[in-house]
């Protein structure tokens, strides 16, 4: 981590992006704050809905924008977007016309589904590639963090000032993130690799035609890439699963359950656990250094099978922290692991894209899960469907092994059109 903070350019980045975390929780909950007293929840859950709606369907081309333009321009220009929708939230959350507060709400979604891929994306600009896996790590984990101080802080201010006011700490936390972004000024991935290798009519996209067309044509390139390697289609596809059976039942029947059982502060203290155990385990995946990664992440997620047993046997309360704390650590180093090896695996030039379709295979169902869940757990009881979950997560989990290049997250054989930087990185490996 010393190493990492050494760099001007990285520490900007990390510091800028790292404030416009605490902002955006800061925001979810103010907007609580500003539209339920006067709207009522059913148009506070209508503004979450069109935001994530905005984003999933966008997300696929923000990752073709981040890599035809220059990727702090693309975070830049989605900042801009965001704080177009937090000031929408600021003159119409509370009252105005409801069409004008749901297009601040996409204002903000497709800010995000602009942001997602290009900030993955920029570290590979930003970091050597030695210091990558690392770089993965403290992302991961101050996020958690910033998300944590972000909520604090609105509590915080809520019970001093009017959550108009509140709000402005959001907009002042954007206008850091563009200072950093602007000095940053990192070039266009395309133009970067035609200096370091010569300009080539084969480079990927270097005849692409413009307009919708051509993004068309960019998506189906990404698309192709990923196609082209079993073990990371194979691993999107876990995500989607794990979204219905761990991320989903962890939103709706943590809180139900444990207030239920150990009463009304006790989702508290069980965020707080799972909070721990994510920076922990992020960090944690930062020093792992193995030729089966893949091995180690599915391992790690291993631990996340013992919430859903929680929910469905009766268990001390320390147990049900601790086994949040675990699961949560497991997916926290999962995620530094799977992030890094997707960076050394695909050509900069399309990892926006490909990071992306990770983006959207893992969370596009997210709404339909969250809707679906309490739907289910009414049909079948917690405790059946708890047991269900338990064992999906492990058949998903260690049934993905069977893919060849899962345990080692690496293709073996990579195919000859890669770009130069990745042909020569595989020869040194």
């Amino acid at each position: 981590m010393r190493d990492l903070f050494r760099s001007r350019r990285y520490l900007a980045f990390w510091l800028g992006q790292v404030t416009s975390t605490v902002g955006n929780q800061l925001t979810v909950v103010v907007l609580a704050a500003l539209v339920v007293p006067d709207r009522g929840p059913g148009t506070f859950g209508l503004v979450l809905a069109v935001e994530s709606a905005v984003m999933g369907v966008l997300l696929l081309a923000g990752g073709v924008v981040a890599d035809r333009y220059s990727r702090s321009f693309v975070m830049a220009l989605a900042d801009i977007l965001r704080l177009a929708g937090i000031v929408g939230f600021f003159f119409f959350a509370s009252q105005g016309p409801l069409a004008l507060l749901l297009a601040a709400a996409a204002m903000t979604g497709a800010g995000a589904a602009l942001y997602e891929p290009a900030h993955r994306a920029a570290l590979t600009q930003v970091v050597p590639e030695d210091l990558r896996q690392q770089a993965y790590a403290l992302d991961v984990s101050t996020k958690r963090i910033g998300s944590m101080a972000g909520a604090l802080l609105a509590g915080v201010m809520l019970a001093g000032i009017s959550p108009p006011k509140t709000l402005l700490v959001d907009v002042a936390t954007f206008v850091v993130s563009l200072v950093t972004l602007v000095w940053l000024r990192l070039p266009p991935v395309r133009a970067a690799a035609g200096a370091v290798a010569g300009s080539r009519a084969d480079e990927p996209g270097a005849d692409e035609p413009g307009g919708l067309r051509g993004m068309l044509a960019e998506a189906r390139e990404g698309l192709v890439e990923v196609r082209r390697r079993p073990w990371v289609s194979v691993l999107m596809l876990q995500g989607t699963v794990q979204v219905f059976f761990l991320f989903a039942p962890n939103y709706i029947l943590v809180p139900l359950v444990s207030q239920a059982r150990y009463g009304i502060s006790a989702f508290g203290w069980v965020s707080a656990a799972t909070l721990a155990g994510s920076v922990i385990g992020s960090l944690l995946g930062g020093r792992v250094s193995s030729g089966r990664p893949g091995l180690w992440a599915m391992n790690a997620l291993a631990p996340c099978v013992l919430t859903p047993v929680c929910l469905a046997v009766d268990v001390p309360f320390w147990m049900f922290c601790a086994a949040g704390a675990a699961g949560s650590a497991g997916v926290g180093c999962f995620m530094v692991l799977w992030y890094s090896s997707l960076q050394k695996e695909f050509p900069e030039q399309v990892q926006g894209r490909v990071f992306a379709l990770e983006g959207l295979a893992s969370f596009g169902l997210q709404p339909i899960a969250l809707a679906v869940t309490p739907l289910l757990v009414r049909f079948v009881g917690v405790a059946p469907f708890a047991a269900l979950a338990a064992v999906v997560l492990l058949l998903s989990t260690y049934g993905a092994l069977a893919v060849p290049g899962t345990a080692q997250f690496a293709t073996r054989t990579r195919t000859a059109d890669k770009s130069p930087e990745s042909v020569e990185s595989i020869v040194r490996s």
